[in-house]
């Protein structure tokens, strides 16, 4: 895997101290995991200009251009329980608070950046940006962990075919974002995360997650296993991370992994 305009950064945080920048690589995920198992103490972070076969959950392309914010990150292992919910949702938390953080500054506090159930990110309605976990496993147990997120920062102009469900920073706000600022953003509130996880576990998880929730209150579908679609109304996540749904029938629906969530009552 070749990448062009390589240079390394030194970062200070508690869990992340190098960084690798390319102004191009296939991707930032399969790098990073193939360096995971032959230089494991060669950098924490892999950054990059534009992605050539940047990938989504599900094995979705990611459309990766100049002017988006595309990193993978190497996070250590915590016991997140058994459930990859709690890790995305985490994860997904410490993003929106990111980008929150820097269009507050901005003093443009209308365009709010939520998270779509597990870890999407909205803004105005439209798909920011997205993260996509790969768990490596030995047997039992847990390898590595690498997080990757795309985030569209400063494009002026989307491909049609997703112009009306995604947007960038920059369309939303008319303003320039700094990426590298951005990123320092995102991994101080992973760092912030990781360590607070140690001390205290999930114990904020849900009330943080509901305040930036998209779909909170609010009637849902949602491809769950075997492409069964469930509908309901979102009251809250669990202690796993899993979706709480209260369907037509007044039960409770306890989601773990979905895809394609909508709003019913926009």
């Amino acid at each position: 895997m070749k990448g062009k305009g390589f240079r390394k950064l030194v970062l200070e945080f508690e869990n992340f101290h190098h960084a690798e920048f390319y102004r191009e690589v296939d991707s930032t995920n399969l790098k990073l995991l193939e360096w995971l198992k032959t230089e494991p103490e060669r950098a924490d972070v892999i950054i990059a200009a534009t992605q050539t076969k940047g990938r989504g959950r599900r094995e979705n392309i990611w459309f990766s251009p100049k002017g988006g914010l595309w990193l993978s990150a190497r996070i250590p292992y915590f016991d997140f329980g058994k459930h990859l919910s709690v890790l995305n949702i985490l994860c997904g938390l410490s993003c929106v608070k990111a980008c929150n953080s820097i269009i507050n500054e901005m003093n443009m506090s209308l365009a709010k950046t939520f998270l779509r159930w597990p870890n999407d990110l909205i803004l105005l309605d439209r798909k920011l940006g997205g993260l996509l976990i790969e768990i490596k496993t030995v047997g039992r147990f847990v390898k590595s962990i690498v997080l990757g997120v795309g985030i569209n920062v400063n494009q002026k102009t989307l491909p049609a075919q997703i112009k009306k469900q995604a947007i960038s920073l920059m369309i939303a706000t008319k303003k320039r974002f700094s990426r590298y600022d951005l990123m320092l953003r995102i991994l101080k509130e992973l760092d912030m995360m990781i360590c607070g996880f140690k001390e205290k576990g999930t114990e904020d998880m849900a009330a943080d997650w509901k305040s930036v929730s998209y779909e909170i209150g609010r009637r849902v579908e949602i491809v769950t296993g075997k492409g069964r679609k469930t509908r309901g109304k979102v009251v809250g996540i669990g202690r796993s991370g899993e979706l709480l749904l209260i369907d037509d029938n007044t039960d409770t629906k306890r989601i773990f992994q979905g895809f394609g969530l909508k709003l019913l009552d926009k």
